[in-house]
């Protein structure tokens, strides 16, 4: 009896140490999930350190491998970690990605922390930190302008309207509060009044709704930098 008490605790030991052998070679009592998710690895880049509000933040790099099912998903957080943006888009299949991100209302002025993710794993993440300050942009020097304008713009840029008119209303609305744009130094009279195409280029784009109201304003302003509008102080 003694002895058949001796080999059943001898067999019982044996199993256990087999049981704990097994779980210190898996890891809490299972092998490790197979996911290539670990192989993954990113290398990323911002394009500047600092930015004003408004800015267009340039991010690119590369990662080890591709893969049509993953996308590269960027979320930016603010300094009190609250979640600022979370965009989603794809890699290129050399590897290669750009993505640009417009730092608009949603931004203020502030450090913030950006988080780059191939695929679902955590071993995946990449981070890099920015700053947007606070400068002589477009934006925060109170662009305004009523959408009936761009009507307007679009009638310029098919030549439904001649130059002179579009620049003699342009000239009104801002002399009436109608349409407000950013201090500008007023220019000489150029050797010609011909506006040049861009400015016509960007007036049909902003009509259509394909640039915004700053790109607009950036043809105004050349307009009257190169004497071929006079804003009355």
């Amino acid at each position: 009896m003694v002895n058949k008490t001796k080999i059943l605790s001898i067999a019982i030991c044996s199993l256990l140490v087999v049981s704990f052998s097994g779980q210190n070679v898996f890891g809490y009592g299972g092998p490790p999930a197979q996911s290539s998710s670990g192989n993954y690895t990113i290398e990323i880049y911002s394009d500047e350190k600092s930015y004003n509000l408004g800015d267009s933040l340039v991010i690119s790099g590369n990662v080890n491998k591709y893969s049509e099912d993953r996308s590269l998903q960027i979320t930016i957080f603010d300094s009190q970690r609250s979640l600022i943006l979370n965009e989603k888009f794809p890699v290129n299949s050399d590897t290669s990605f750009s993505h640009e991100i417009v730092l608009g209302d949603d931004f203020a002025e502030g450090e913030y922390t950006a988080r780059a993710q191939y695929g679902s794993s955590k071993v995946t993440v990449e981070k890099f930190s920015f700053t947007v300050i606070a400068g002589d942009t477009i934006q925060e020097s109170g662009t305004k302008i009523p959408d009936w304008i761009k009507s307007n713009a679009g009638w310029w840029a098919d030549g439904q309207i001649d130059d002179s008119s579009f620049v003699q209303g342009i000239q009104f609305l801002i002399k009436d509060g109608l349409m407000v744009i950013p201090a500008t130094e007023q220019g000489t009279s150029s050797d010609t009044n011909e506006i040049p195409d861009w400015i016509k280029q960007n007036a049909r784009w902003w009509a259509d709704g394909q640039i915004d109201d700053s790109s607009f304003v950036l043809g105004i302003q050349f307009l009257i930098k190169d004497g071929l509008m006079k804003i009355s102080q």
